[in-house]
């Protein structure tokens, strides 16, 4: 059935491994021609990233373009254009700003070689915009863009319903569709018994950076009143070394009473970290776009408690395990509750982590992807 289809992803995610995972799915599984393109590297903070792997450790056909320029909205591909011509494609899933230089190009190419275009979204902050004129603008160029895209855009795949819901309000309404971040359920599983009953192991996971909101749990942490726990820290990722400096003291305070262990937790083994967890923090402060460490602690057998921004209450489906943004004691007498209540919480819990694996895995999301491409 699929054998005249030819889907090309664009995206600079496929720097990473994991990224990868449901394109094969939709290869191996679902029997899809796919083929994914991938900058050489991207600059991040002035630093050269290069692919997580060799091509050969990948089931799944990936090609590498230099790029013109760095800014992810003025970036453009190199000879982008004479590769959908030499493989045929039939249909384009971009992972990348639909207001950009690229989806720009390849919706005018579009006229002539006939391809259909999916999007992935990340834009979930218009309808709150603080910025009067930029919301102004943004809303306006949005909708002059599905009045001239309508014929050739076949979806938009929203990871969140705030981001659908941006985007519905700029004119997308009859495009978006929900599809799921998912994760890898081969690998974040709940074992059968994964907890060492003696010490309460309370995980953070992720970048470091002031916007994840990592001070505000640091600082939880320096006030809890309990006795055997101890607190995971993931380095792998430091966005901002002066930030990670500057809450270094509090840290030493975690350290000195033996309440603290540094792991470097890549994203081949943070699931046998997560596996050891009872509770994973999730303290963001800025508006979280998807909340991939929600799903895969959950999936592990982690409970885990979130702030109350962007995606992370869809996912935290339940208001006893999100805080305020940035408020220490909430999140120090959350974290208490659980640690003398987890039998009790952990049964609560047990709807959201149903809730994620039932619906959030990456065969979910390749089936929605493969459904949309033949409906």
């Amino acid at each position: 059935m699929s054998q005249n289809i030819h889907l090309l992803s664009i995206s600079h995610s496929f720097l990473k491994k994991i990224n990868t995972d449901v394109y094969s799915l939709l290869s191996k599984k679902f029997n899809l021609n796919v083929t994914l393109v991938s900058p050489t590297f991207k600059f991040k903070r002035k630093k050269k990233i290069k692919p997580d792997f060799k091509e050969n450790e990948i089931d799944i056909k990936i090609i590498t373009k230099k790029t013109f320029f760095n800014h992810l909205r003025f970036k453009i591909y190199r000879n982008l254009i004479s590769e959908i011509k030499k493989n045929k494609i039939t249909h384009l899933l971009l992972d990348f700003d639909i207001m950009s230089l690229q989806s720009i190009i390849l919706i005018v190419y579009s006229f002539l070689y006939d391809y259909k275009i999916f999007y992935y979204s990340n834009e979930n902050n218009i309808i709150k915009e603080k910025h009067i004129i930029k919301k102004i603008i943004k809303i306006f160029f949005y909708r002059l863009f599905s009045l001239l895209i309508a014929k050739k855009l076949i979806n938009i795949f929203c990871y969140t319903k705030q981001i659908k819901e941006n985007l519905d309000y700029c004119g997308f309404k009859e495009k978006t569709k929900i599809v799921p971040l998912g994760f890898n359920n081969k690998i974040f599983y709940r074992l059968p018994s994964n907890f060492n009953e003696n010490i309460f192991i309370i995980s953070y996971f992720g970048r470091i950076s002031k916007k994840k909101g990592l001070h505000t749990l640091v600082k939880a942490l320096n006030k809890l009143n309990l006795d055997k726990w101890i607190f995971y820290l993931d380095i792998f990722e430091i966005d901002n070394i002066s930030y990670y400096k500057s809450i270094k003291q509090d840290l030493k305070n975690l350290n000195k009473n033996k309440k603290l262990k540094i792991i470097k937790a890549s994203h081949n083994d943070i699931h046998n970290y997560m596996k050891k967890t009872k509770l994973t923090i999730v303290p963001s402060e800025w508006n979280e776009q998807y909340g991939r460490i929600i799903q895969e602690a959950a999936a592990c057998g982690s409970i885990v408690v979130g702030s109350n921004v962007g995606s992370i209450p869809e996912m935290l489906i339940d208001k006893e395990f999100i805080f305020k943004d940035g408020n220490v004691n909430e999140l120090k007498e959350k974290i208490e509750d659980i640690y003398y209540n987890y039998k009790f919480y952990r049964k609560k819990f047990d709807l959201i982590e149903n809730n994620i694996i039932s619906n959030r895995t990456t065969f979910n999301q390749a089936k929605i992807i493969f459904d949309s491409i033949y409906k």
